[in-house]
């Protein structure tokens, strides 16, 4: 029997540690505000949790993805809630609690040696006001497919923890 499940993230804290550990870190460029408001912009990144996770519809009539995700997968965890996630999937799961380990990895501020050649600092994100503002008005209109994902797995966690 098989049990799919994936994680979510706050979208916007997704974006920028993939920019910040990819581009930044790994090729040891400088961040600036440019940069980051270019990949923010960019239409390949928008709503990529959902079209990453998305399931074919088993309807004729089209859901929408974020129900496709919710109803389709047994359990999806929310980053930011990881400890009360890997609880509940063990839960679901019917795994013991003695069985779930986790290791973080990829923690700004600590290294990665993930690329062969020889580790990588891996650098704090920061923003601005200006791109503050752009993640709370335009950024979340165009991504908000992976908002409606993320908010509906936190309410889907709030109910099976309730």
């Amino acid at each position: 029997q098989s049990f799919l499940w994936s994680i979510v993230r706050e979208p916007a804290q997704r974006t920028l540690s993939h920019y910040f550990y990819y581009h930044i870190s790994k090729q040891n460029n400088k961040a600036t505000e440019d940069g980051i408001m270019a990949v923010l912009k960019s239409s390949e990144k928008q709503n990529y949790q959902s079209k990453y996770l998305d399931l074919p519809s088993q309807k004729e009539q089209s859901s929408s993805s974020t129900e496709r995700i919710i109803y389709g997968y047994d359990f999806v965890a929310v980053n930011e809630r990881m400890q009360e996630s890997l609880v509940v999937l063990a839960m679901l799961a019917q795994i013991p609690l003695t069985d779930v380990v986790v290791f973080f990895s990829k923690i700004a501020g600590g290294y990665d040696g993930g690329n062969g050649k020889s580790c990588v600092k891996l650098k704090n994100k920061w923003t601005t006001p200006k791109i503050d503002e752009y993640i709370h008005g335009d950024y979340q209109s165009a991504n908000k497919d992976d908002y409606l994902l993320y908010n509906a797995a936190q309410r889907s966690l709030d109910k099976t923890i309730d």
